[in-house]
């Protein structure tokens, strides 16, 4: 007996210096700072940049259905947001006239579902057989471009032959070839019958 409570003993500090070693362990790597991510993926760095871009989208019968190109495009990892120079975007559908959106500068979400034009944004639709060609400008405006549809809150002026109208807020539905013009509308219409 005596002998266990001697070997009793000498065990007790050897099992609190090894429970004191496992405790200093364990509490400097719990308080320890993870290893900073030198990789540059989290900074608002881009990764690559593209200049004189043209893009396609194809529907599934294989035809075209829109061009996007700009002047100079940089893409950021940490949030996989687009920024495009001088964006351009033409959308076509079999028997309606091409609608083109543009402007100075454009930012592109990181699904590709929202497209931010601002600076100079212009709505060109071709003229058809019945009506023709509209201009539409505006200082910004929101793009979505699987729905075919796009506004803004701010004031936009559009002009069509001798007409125009303007207002503030804009919504457009082109796969409808709806326009809206939300508040503040004024305008002035040509006669159809006015000598040219």
């Amino acid at each position: 007996m005596k002998r266990l409570e001697r070997f009793a003993s000498a065990l007790f500090p050897i099992v609190l210096l090894g429970t004191l070693a496992a405790a200093t362990f364990w509490l400097a790597k719990a308080t320890q700072l993870p290893e900073p991510d030198r990789s540059g993926k989290f900074r608002h760095d881009p990764d690559y940049f593209v200049d004189n871009l043209t893009m396609s989208r194809l529907d599934k019968q294989g035809t075209l259905r829109s061009t996007v190109t700009g002047k100079h495009l940089v893409h950021y990892p940490d949030t996989d947001e687009t920024d495009v120079e001088q964006p351009t975007a033409r959308f076509y559908k079999p028997g309606r006239p091409t609608v083109t959106m543009s402007s100075d500068v454009g930012h592109i979400n990181s699904d590709g579902s929202e497209v931010k034009l601002t600076h100079n944004v212009k709505v060109v639709r071709d003229p058809s057989k019945e009506r023709e060609a509209m201009v539409a400008t505006a200082p910004d405006l929101l793009v979505y471009p699987d729905a075919e549809t796009a506004h803004t809150p701010s004031q936009v002026r559009m002009v069509q032959g001798k007409s125009w109208v303007q207002g503030h807020g804009l919504r457009v539905d082109n796969a409808t070839m709806t326009t809206i013009l939300e508040s503040r509308v004024t305008g002035q219409f040509a006669s159809k019958h006015e000598k040219r």
